[in-house]
């Protein structure tokens, strides 16, 4: 019997061995994680290297009520991998985008990367995003592309996008500049170990082996200065400096043209100030940066034929003063040049006030500003309609009235 027992015992012993070596195999693949943790968004970032391999395995617990979470692996956007996520099309799961970065500019969805998304992504009753995914070989994913570094203080960066809804299961979906960015570093020497990344009964990351918190002065707080600069001037001079200078212009432009002439000044000025910002933003956006939207194409257009027109209106108020000094009426030709000069402004403003709209459409401002302007833009509209018909025909009358006085002069001679 002892002699039995003996045989057996290398059997038990084995087992042991077994148990012990799944338990420390279970233990390091739970602790084999480092995390990002950003209070200030009440976002969760887990990153999990798994040995003998080029994948990143990852998990994201963030809340849905920005238009996107992103991460990326670099000190910089410049030639930087990142990781985009947003609600997908039926609000359910979670749309997981890889990107790669040229600069401070939008970032644009690479296929040369692949991200394999694992059970447990959705959205939770909390309006959570949980993302469980696995970046396959984003460790080397060759020449040309960004590298990624797993040391002990690897560079990391995180973003969130404006309180704006995005609905989307295209990988290419458009996002707007965030509202929040930070950049720190993270131990991913720790992360390297097999198993992924665990989760308790909470559903939060299980003894992570190393964690970084992004402090609340390294998260900075971000806006789009220049679009609001570039849609507020805008909207002054479709609004109120385009009326204005017709006004002038009918009422004031042939007794006083230097009024006009000032007033003409400042509208240009105006236009050519709000196309400066709108350039500098088309450059931030993948959609805008080849000039080829309608409200990019209308905007450069209406800016050429103004410049145009307000040399144009210059050069006839200089002809016809250089007659007036002879003693001798204006050419006959420039009737015609007024008239067109005339028409060919109003027909500018009327561009202004469409681009206008098409930029909001374009910029995906909500609905109800949309249409207050649309309703501000009309009322304008039927308010002046009437203003510049009774300068007008004041203007006939006047015409009329000096003529009779011309003719009464002559037969009176």
């Amino acid at each position: 019997m002892w002699s039995r027992k003996r045989a057996l015992a290398p059997s038990w012993l084995q087992w042991l061995v077994l148990c012990i070596t799944a338990q420390l195999h279970l233990a390091w693949a739970q602790t084999a994680v480092s995390t990002l943790l950003v209070p200030d968004t009440d976002t969760v970032i887990a990153i999990n290297l798994p040995p003998d391999s080029d994948d990143i395995n990852f998990y994201v617990s963030t809340p849905n009520w920005y238009q996107y979470t992103a991460f990326g692996f670099g000190s910089s956007m410049a030639n930087s991998l990142m990781v985009v996520m947003y609600s997908s099309a039926d609000g359910k799961s979670v749309t997981v985008s890889p990107r790669l970065s040229t600069g401070n500019t939008e970032p644009v969805w690479t296929p040369d990367v692949h991200i394999a998304v694992n059970d447990g992504t959705t959205i939770n009753s909390n309006s959570d995003m949980i993302v469980n995914a696995t970046c396959k070989r984003c460790r080397a994913l060759g020449s040309g592309l960004p590298s990624i570094q797993t040391s002990a203080a690897a560079p990391i960066m995180f973003a969130v996008g404006p309180s704006l809804d995005l609905n989307s299961d295209d990988l290419d979906a458009r996002i707007r500049r965030h509202a929040a960015y930070g950049q720190t570093t993270l131990d991913l020497s720790k992360a390297v170990g097999p198993g992924g990344i665990a989760l308790d009964a909470a559903g939060n990351v299980s003894s992570p082996a190393a964690s970084t918190t992004l402090a609340r002065d390294d998260l900075h707080s971000d806006g789009d200065p220049a679009a609001w600069a570039h849609g507020i001037l805008y909207a002054v001079v479709a609004l109120a400096l385009a009326p204005l200078d017709s006004l002038v212009a009918g009422a004031l432009g042939r007794r006083w043209p230097c009024v006009h002439g000032v007033s003409a000044s400042l509208y240009f000025a105006f236009v050519v100030g709000a196309m400066v910002p709108g350039v500098l933003v088309s450059r931030e956006h993948v959609l805008t940066q080849q000039y080829r939207t309608p409200h990019q194409v209308i905007g450069l257009l209406t800016v050429v034929v103004m410049a145009v027109m307000f040399l144009w209106g210059f050069a006839l108020s200089w002809i016809t003063r250089a007659a007036k000094r002879r003693g001798q009426q204006p050419p006959e030709g420039t009737r015609l040049l007024a008239a067109i000069h005339r028409w060919v402004s109003r027909l500018i403003w009327v561009l202004l006030l469409v681009n206008v709209g098409l930029g909001m459409k374009l910029s995906e401002e909500r609905l109800a500003l949309c249409l207050a302007y649309a309703a501000l833009a009309l009322g304008v509209v039927v308010i002046l309609i009437p203003v510049y018909f009774c300068i007008w025909r004041c203007l006939k009358h006047k015409e009329k009235k000096d003529e009779a006085h011309e003719l009464t002069i002559y037969d009176h001679h």
